[in-house]
């Protein structure tokens, strides 16, 4: 059951920030990917090996088809084209923008669950969250700052990407009582998978051993993240959640400065802690919350 919004989630939170590490490294593995290949492919082999892991793990766990069993197969439609969305939009700026970048421009998605969480999925959002919205709000303009021509057009493409992962967002908190853990996460990228593997037929590359490797580790890393980002959403509100997956953000610059020697800027530095502060700012209030109703 959904814990309370007086009752601070620690285990979907430390999942949370768990899937941002996957997924920036995911991300990681695609930019290098995207060098030699086209986007196509490179997506396709994102989708491909989630999807074939997340099948062999639900198959071999229940020894059954049940996990292929939908509820709401119209909601997990619309989830799964949001999540195509967000990879596509995505993978297509990384040829083009840093990682760190793109990935924090992408993260205006949080701040748009939070903000709509109370309106949408009915939940509670108070004063302190609605502090924090702001905070992470201003957190995102320093980093893309509108205007400044620094990355043109090709910054919008992850922020279609923040949009779709919104209504990803929203879609799995919507989800978790229509439709079973299993069902959902597989159907997370089986579209995907399908759709593009159609469109391979007609644009297939050959990868090479080390091409094939990492869209394998792209795959596995998609696997486990989605799983866990699954799980903490069937456990936890999305506003308390939503701020803590800007974790993905600081494992996305981490990644970018030590893999492509991307630097970031003052102003990307500056932005990301705020918004990284807005979400410490959360977890203190709800803490604090916890301990008055326990005291």
């Amino acid at each position: 059951m959904p814990h309370s919004h007086h009752h601070f989630p620690v285990v979907p939170v430390l999942l949370v920030i768990t899937t941002g590490g996957f997924l920036a490294g995911m991300d990681a593995m695609a930019k290098f990917l995207t060098l030699s290949l086209s986007i196509v492919m490179v997506v396709w082999g994102r989708y491909f090996f989630h999807t074939l892991i997340t099948f062999s793990y639900y198959l071999y766990r229940t020894r059954s088809l049940g996990f292929l069993r939908a509820q709401r197969p119209d909601l997990q439609f619309y989830r799964a084209t949001a999540l195509f969305g967000v990879t596509s939009s995505l993978y297509f700026s990384l040829q083009y923008m840093p990682l760190g970048e793109a990935a924090a421009i992408q993260f205006l998605a949080p701040v748009l669950v939070t903000a709509f969480s109370g309106v949408l999925l009915g939940e509670h959002v108070g004063l302190r969250r609605w502090v924090a919205v702001v905070c992470g709000f201003i957190g995102v303009l320093l980093v893309t700052r509108p205007g400044s021509g620094l990355f043109g057009w090709i910054a919008l493409l992850p922020l279609a990407s923040a949009f779709f992962m919104a209504s990803y967002y929203i879609l799995t908190r919507i989800i978790r009582d229509k439709d079973s853990p299993d069902a959902t996460t597989f159907y997370s990228t089986a579209l995907g998978a399908l759709v593009l593997s159609v469109l391979l037929l007609f644009n297939w590359e050959t990868p090479e051993p080390v091409q094939w490797l990492l869209m394998l580790g792209m795959g596995c890393c998609g696997a486990i993240g989605h799983f866990m980002l699954v799980k903490a959403f069937h456990s936890a509100e999305a506003s308390v959640l939503s701020p803590f997956t800007y974790s993905h953000v600081l494992f996305a610059i981490l990644l970018g400065l030590l893999i492509f020697g991307d630097m970031p800027s003052l102003w990307t530095i500056s932005g990301v802690c705020l918004i990284v502060g807005s979400g410490l700012y959360i977890w203190y209030q709800e803490r604090r919350a916890h301990k008055r109703k326990t005291a």
